[in-house]
């Protein structure tokens, strides 16, 4: 593999399903060439960055490095932009604003008031495991559901919305996989954040008329500079919070069972000491 072919893992999709080649492409770059200028038919040109102390000092360096306007690699920099703005495409100054709105939800103590009903969550998913018997099909039984779940509770969204809102999430994320889309077009995507407008929209409104004390409420009544924030603002606070924290998680708990399973000395470890685990996750 030369360095043109191992750039090229970031425009492929089929790449991220083959961790042997995407682990040997990055290996490489990190190696050869950790700040890789990408060239590509599809694609404006990129820089890929792949070493960890380079990725932290971008990632701390907003003056220098900006998320506005090309947030990720698209294939039309021509593009209008999202209608819904959120923290993603947000700079400094409005970055730290709209984020300290929610910050303390997601500290520690934010975290521990939630403890009671992530356990209750987590005791669901392994009696529903339980029930499966000798095998099941953990990512779609178990990961999908559980870290969403813990989300939209921490939103404060009822339950008998959540799989409605695992469908929207799945839809979104999954625009031009031909088993989530909802619709073979290319406004698929843009679909399902409609939708995601007009559930949220309601949400919103209630929340306004009758505040409670979960983040959904937090969000929908904030002040920003000096006046209330506004609804499109909240409708991409609340799709970012449902649907980014939840797939990253989902993905990381299935690939952390799948290291489990492909490693069984570090499973039996796991197994025979308990204390391990905070470690583990």
């Amino acid at each position: 593999m030369d360095l043109e072919a191992a750039g090229g893992v970031f425009t492929d999709p089929k790449a991220y399903a083959d961790e042997r080649r995407f682990h040997a492409a990055t290996a490489l770059l990190r190696r050869e060439s950790p700040v890789h200028r990408v060239e590509s038919a599809k694609y404006p040109p990129f820089w890929a960055i792949t070493r960890y102390d380079d990725v932290m000092e971008i990632s701390r360096d907003s003056e220098l490095w900006h998320n506005a306007p090309r947030t990720a690699v698209q294939q039309d920099p021509a593009a209008e932009p999202p209608a819904v703005r959120t923290l993603v495409q947000m700079d400094a100054p409005d970055h730290l604003v709209y984020r300290h709105i929610s910050a303390d939800w997601f500290k520690p103590a934010g975290v521990r008031k939630l403890s009671g009903r992530i356990a209750e969550l987590a005791k669901r998913y392994v009696d529903h495991m339980a029930e499966l018997g000798d095998e099941c099909d953990f990512f779609t039984d178990v990961a999908a559901h559980y870290p969403l779940y813990v989300i939209l509770s921490l939103l404060g969204i009822p339950e008998q919305d959540f799989p409605r809102m695992l469908k929207l999430t799945q839809e979104l994320f999954g625009a031009e996989d031909q088993d989530l889309a909802r619709t073979a077009s290319d406004n698929a995507a843009a679909s399902a954040l409609l939708d995601f407008f007009q559930y949220f929209q309601a949400l919103i409104a209630e929340r306004r008329k009758n505040p409670t004390d979960d983040l959904g409420s937090v969000i929908a009544n904030a002040t920003v500079n000096d006046g209330p924030i506004g609804e499109l603002e909240v409708v991409g606070y609340y799709v970012l919070i449902a649907t980014a924290g939840h797939d990253t998680t989902s993905a990381a708990i299935s690939g952390g069972l799948h290291a489990l399973l492909t490693n069984p000395e570090q499973w039996r470890r796991l197994s025979a000491d308990p204390s391990l685990v905070p470690t583990a996750v």
